[in-house]
């Protein structure tokens, strides 16, 4: 009779993944052992190997992720829009780790099952800024596109030179290029928007 999991997989998922998103793609099976109380041999035998844990966690970041685009408001403007990107930047508790995300871009770039869900993760949320964008002069995917690349540019330049709060930084930043986009500020705060 198999023993029952005193920890769900969920349970350690998460754990795994803060270990994760502190060290970086050099943390080791003993790095999450540490932090969840489960022997390196147990976390091979429930997720395979160090690789198989890193995309079970990538998985439910994915389902995570999901479900606060699905939990945003579904107001249209630059105000949702801008508000709906807040809500995915890192919070002050996580300002530490975001030069270890670097790392794991490395990895999504490298590993097919990795880039797939980082894939699945643009996309969602593409779908999600375009649900929301005001009448802009550019098509809504162009414009999603590019407000994306905002957002990660952003968060590259306050890793670089942090100036206050990072979700302030990124908040600045697309108002900047919502103001670009449209300077004479028509239908941006969602008034007749369609």
């Amino acid at each position: 009779m198999p023993r029952r999991k005193r920890r769900s997989d969920e349970t350690v998922l998460d754990e795994a993944a803060a270990v994760m998103a502190r060290l970086g793609p050099d943390f080791t099976l003993a790095d999450v052992s540490r932090v969840s109380g489960i022997a390196p041999a147990t976390l091979v035998q429930r997720f395979g190997d160090k690789r198989g844990l890193v995309v079970m966690a990538a998985v439910r970041s994915n389902a995570r992720f999901a479900a606060a685009l699905d939990g945003a408001p579904r107001a249209t403007g630059m105000d949702a829009v801008v508000d709906l990107f807040w809500t995915i930047t890192p919070g002050e508790d996580e300002e530490t780790a975001l030069a270890e995300q670097l790392h794991w871009l490395r990895d999504d770039l490298r590993d097919p099952d990795l880039n797939a869900l980082a894939r699945e993760r643009r996309e969602r949320l593409r779908a999600a800024v375009v649900e929301r964008l005001p009448p802009l002069p550019i098509p809504a995917e162009a414009a999603a596109r590019l407000l994306e690349a905002q957002w990660r540019g952003a968060l590259l330049q306050w890793g670089l030179e942090p100036t206050g709060a990072l979700a302030d930084y990124v908040a600045d930043n697309l108002a900047a290029w919502f103001a670009l986009a449209a300077p004479w500020g028509s239908g941006l705060d969602g008034a007749g928007a369609g």
